[in-house]
């Protein structure tokens, strides 16, 4: 969420005051839960079933209607606190209310995102649970990249496909073989399946690159 005045940023940080500890405690929830986006990453390490996939996407698409909403609420209660702090005159009560008023709905968001990862962790059993934590172990430890680090690759094969059917295209030449290829991508996208949408922008790659060779 973007916050338009300095204002706004010094005060939100005041909300996460975690962020800035230098030791920060234990936590519970992080430790014993699962995000969503690592399940699916790692779905074939763990052995999901089909059933399971599919009733986690649903929780998951359930949730996202939820989240938009929270957050328009959210973005609301904060340009209006970014008006209250623009006045040279300034109420300290009628501040502080409105102070509430965003720590409220920051309270429904996080515990919206509780809400959804109790779901899923429901949804697994305990050999899938230890699978999890042993991947996330892996992850910090930098022998497994993260969903955050699969993302940026993707992203940038994307750029590099997309970069070079322009090329393509301003040539006079036919990328229907590729465009074939990454019609694939979208509902791997869509399922969480990083891995293997990752492979069909290999594949794509693969014959975008071969054929530049072939053209030298």
């Amino acid at each position: 969420m973007k916050l338009k005045t300095a204002a706004l940023t010094i005060l939100l940080s005041f909300t996460y005051p975690a962020l800035w500890a230098q030791s920060p405690p234990a936590d519970p929830v992080a430790e014993n839960l699962f995000a969503p986006e690592l399940v699916l990453q790692h779905q074939s390490d763990i052995g999901l079933t089909e059933e399971q996939r599919n009733a986690l996407i649903a929780e998951v698409q359930k949730a996202q209607d939820r989240f938009s909403d929270l957050q328009q609420r959210l973005q609301k209660e904060v340009e209006a606190m970014g008006a209250l702090l623009k006045k040279d005159q300034l109420e300290e009560q009628t501040a502080l209310a409105q102070f509430e008023k965003v720590l409220n709905q920051e309270r429904e968001i996080k515990r919206a995102h509780l809400a959804l990862v109790l779901g899923i962790k429901s949804k697994l059993t305990r050999e899938q649970q230890e699978k999890l934590r042993e991947i996330r172990s892996k992850t910090a430890a930098g022998q497994i990249r993260s969903p955050e680090g699969v993302q940026r690759v993707l992203h940038g094969k994307m750029q590099k496909v997309q970069e070079t059917v322009q090329r393509w295209q301003n040539d006079g030449r036919d990328p229907s073989a590729v465009a074939e290829i990454m019609q694939e991508l979208e509902p791997l996208m869509k399922q969480g399946r990083l891995k293997d949408a990752e492979g069909v922008l290999d594949r794509a790659l693969k014959v975008l690159n071969e054929s530049e060779k072939d053209k030298k």
